[in-house]
């Protein structure tokens, strides 16, 4: 393999330090020190060498998510020297990526995922070239992107100097990455156009001789019928395990739902976000968690608030519609966080009410300018410019209404008062909720009184009450939301849970002012409570209801337990809101 000697640029701290319990800062300008040339990682050196020369591996000749995997491999054989963690160790060091290549791909939908699909995806500071190339072919291989491929070339921006570790402590503490290491990324995104309608297409990313492996996606059909598309959500990646519960629950989705058409992804990716959050818990979803899913269709995207961070990390990262942006002064920490889109039969509005606080607010009145006038405005306007869709879903973070710890937040009774008269314009069928981290079926509800319309209910089953898996005793059942918007939360596909609550608890933080919702627990009219499990919910638009499948995810080879179905319907037009 060709070694580099290059200085480290933009790098700022050198990594073959990353290894070590003292990572030193490095100037810039200078040659990194090497006094072993590096070995070929295809025919490793013994594991004495690996483990003590740190100049056998560096951080300028790799992929920063490869060299920092092989940091935590080593220094977990160091710790515990076993033939299996230095067999683990090896292999890490046989998968060692050179500099050039490119990772944390994704594909999502921008604009008429008829003709279109967005794509963006890292490489190393320095690695400015890039481009997205395209097959109109599925399971295309090598030799089928060497003739006849579509490119469109990528825009390219450096990202701020961005820490790696962050609060992670897992990281700090098996890999010895100390949190005061930082790197620099090349954000990659192009916006393929003029694709064919109902096409299975191949895709990849790189520039010549430097591929990334190739993923796959189907555009919409010029007459779409009925599909399917898959949520998940609050994924929470902070340490091995939850990285491993979240993969499990996309090899899960993956292997279930091979037809989907699109993953929903409702917010919360990584657990630390703040001014220090940690870079490598966005690399490992995208590299590891959700790999499965992004290696079979777009990603729909929100930012959730643990991904708050002034690092734009989210930004980075997805490559949405960014229009809503442009056409506020007041804008939102990151880019393409509302947005939407027709697919079928449904219109998908898009949205995050984290930004509240752009403009004035107040959580005693519970008035915030910046969603009444910009966020409601532009849910009126999108609805007022798709008139004819049979559905429309709204998808976001935050909650109007949940079950369990969040329920007693202060933000929930300002969204409501702000929302609640936009969602019941805009007649919105499905409000798929994130933030909850338990499996909730609410409503339809009456915008107007906060109460569930229990005639638009039918054909639930009544089971025995759990106080954990299903506090309600119904599952099942078929809503109509002619009159009012269901609100859904399908649990978590992590591992972090939370609990139902009681009526009792419900009516008590009623009594206690911790909300405004009186007999909130009526509100919850199917199955609330909590899967005790990794979980996806496989949605399919059908032309006579919204059918849905809820699973979880059983193992590491894609077995799943359905746990719930049940159906929406609407049957009358929606009309048109007053802008």
């Amino acid at each position: 393999m060709k070694k580099y000697y290059l200085p480290l640029l933009s790098i700022c701290f050198i990594a073959f330090a990353a290894c070590n319990n003292e990572p030193p800062v490095v100037d810039p300008g200078q040659e990194t020190p090497k006094d072993t040339i590096p070995a070929d990682p295809t025919e490793p050196v013994g594991p004495k060498e690996v483990l003590e020369v740190d100049s056998l591996y560096q951080v300028e000749d790799y992929t920063i998510p490869s060299f920092t995997t092989l940091c935590i491999a080593k220094e977990t054989a160091r710790q515990n020297p076993t033939e299996e963690n230095f067999a683990e160790m090896y292999a890490k060091v046989k998968e060692l990526v050179p500099k050039e290549e490119p990772y944390c791909m994704v594909a999502n939908i921008n604009g008429d995922p008829k003709t279109r699909m967005a794509f963006c995806w890292f490489t190393n500071d320095g690695i400015t070239d890039g481009e997205v190339q395209l097959v109109a072919k599925a399971d295309a291989t090598e030799t089928d992107f060497e003739t006849g491929a579509i490119t469109v070339p990528a825009t390219n921006t450096q990202t701020k100097l961005l820490r790696y570790s962050g609060k992670a402590m897992y990281i700090v503490k098996a890999s010895g990455i100390k949190s005061n290491v930082r790197y620099k990324y090349i954000s990659h995104k192009a916006i393929a156009t003029n694709l064919t309608p109902g096409t299975e297409y191949s895709w990849r990313v790189g520039y010549n001789g430097h591929w990334s492996k190739i993923a796959h996606f189907r555009t919409e059909d010029a007459t779409q019928g009925e599909y399917s598309f898959i949520y998940m959500s609050d994924s929470h990646i902070m340490n091995p395990e939850y990285v491993r519960y979240a993969r499990r629950c996309a090899i899960a989705a993956a292997k279930t739902v091979p037809e989907a058409r699109f993953c929903v992804f409702p917010g919360d990716f990584v657990e630390d976000g703040d001014a220090n959050n940690s870079e490598w818990e966005w690399e490992r979803w995208f590299e590891e968690s959700l790999n499965p899913v992004i290696m079979q269709m777009p990603i729909v995207p929100t930012d959730g608030n643990h991904d708050d961070s002034p690092n734009t990390n989210y930004t980075y990262h997805f490559n949405t519609d960014n229009e809503f942006n442009l056409s506020i002064t007041n804008k939102p920490q990151f880019e393409g966080i509302v947005y939407s889109f027709t697919y079928g039969d449904a219109l998908f509005l898009v949205f995050s009410m984290q930004d509240f606080w752009r403009e004035a607010y107040n959580y005693v009145n519970k008035t915030s300018v910046y969603l009444t006038d910009h966020v409601g405005y532009w849910f009126r306007k999108t609805v007022s410019e798709t008139p004819n869709t049979k559905y429309r879903f709204s998808l976001a973070h935050f909650n109007l209404f949940s079950g369990s710890d969040h329920s007693t937040d202060e933000e929930p009774p300002l969204f409501r008062a702000c929302m609640l008269p936009v969602m019941k314009d805009c007649e919105i069928d499905v409000a798929l909720q994130g933030h909850d981290h338990t499996y909730e079926v609410i409503g339809p509800v009456n915008p107007d009184n906060c109460t569930p319309i229990l005639d638009a209910i039918s054909d639930r089953e009544e089971v025995t009450i759990d106080k954990n898996r299903n506090i309600t005793g119904y599952k099942g059942g078929t809503y109509n939301t002619n009159d009012g918007t269901l609100y859904f939360i399908g649990a978590t596909c992590g591992r972090k849970r939370y609990y139902p609550h009681t009526k009792e608890k419900m009516e008590q933080d009623f009594t206690n002012g911790k909300h405004d919702v009186e007999n909130y627990f009526d509100l919850f009219t199917g199955m609330f409570g909590q899967p005790e499990a990794p979980s996806f919910t496989k949605i399919t638009v059908k032309d006579d209801c919204i059918e849905f499948n809820s699973y979880t995810a059983d193992d590491d080879e894609g077995n799943v337990t359905l746990f719930n179905t049940m159906r929406v319907l609407r049957t009358t037009p929606h009309s048109t809101p007053n802008q």
